[in-house]
């Protein structure tokens, strides 16, 4: 796990018209890497430590933004501690936002441990399902354009009731153990996956994680 995570949301119709993967993902890892190589080309760019994008300028403007999660999150380790969290608490939340939480995180980062609806909610949130196509070689997630208005409406239903989640974090989380140990770090990291799926159902982009 000792990875970190460049999170980008692309333009998919530019990224899939080069001919090829390797292409592709010479052009997604120009773009993560843009901020460490020329300071210069960046917009906004600002010392704090919390969330924000990058927007690059000119000639690169108009196809890519790079989401930096901060303090927390640029690791991958961040991701995965999150996931163990929400495996700890989900059996103590409300069902619908349970369901919500489950099939918002399980195709952007949790590994696949993807669990079904209860049977009994209602709501379209709970009924929501996204199951994103594999990731190619040196990629942590690969999400079409399609699949981002699903998990944006999983997100609007998780916004909504993200303060319920602090008291079965804070009774039954193991805080002992790893990392993602404060309920505000948890909440922080959710919230920029949600920002992040915003902003890409915003301009009908498509999301990117690349291994760095």
């Amino acid at each position: 796990m000792g990875i970190c995570i460049d999170v980008l949301i692309v333009d998919w119709d530019r990224l899939m018209s080069a001919p090829s993967d390797d292409q592709r993902y010479a052009m997604l890892h120009d773009a993560g890497c843009s901020v460490d190589d020329d300071e210069d080309v960046w917009q906004d760019r600002s010392p704090s430590v919390g969330p924000q994008w990058f927007w690059p300028s000119p000639p690169a403007i108009g196809w890519f933004g790079k989401f930096d999660f901060g303090n927390v999150g640029s690791s991958y380790k961040d991701h995965f501690w999150a996931g163990e969290r929400w495996e700890e608490i989900r059996a103590f939340v409300a069902p619908e936002v349970r369901s919500a939480v489950d099939r918002f995180i399980d195709p952007l980062f949790w590994g696949g441990l993807e669990y079904m609806a209860d049977r009994d909610n209602e709501g379209a949130a709970a009924h929501v399902s996204v199951v994103l196509p594999p990731a190619p070689p040196d990629h942590l997630l690969w999400c079409p354009p399609e699949a981002v208005p699903s998990l944006n409406l999983l997100w609007d239903s998780i916004d909504a009731e993200l303060a319920a989640l602090r008291e079965p974090f804070e009774r039954y989380a193991r805080v002992d153990l790893g990392r993602m140990n404060d309920f505000d770090e948890f909440a922080k990291l959710l919230c920029g996956w949600g920002d992040v799926i915003g902003a890409a159902q915003q301009r009908g982009w498509g999301v990117v994680g690349l291994r760095c």
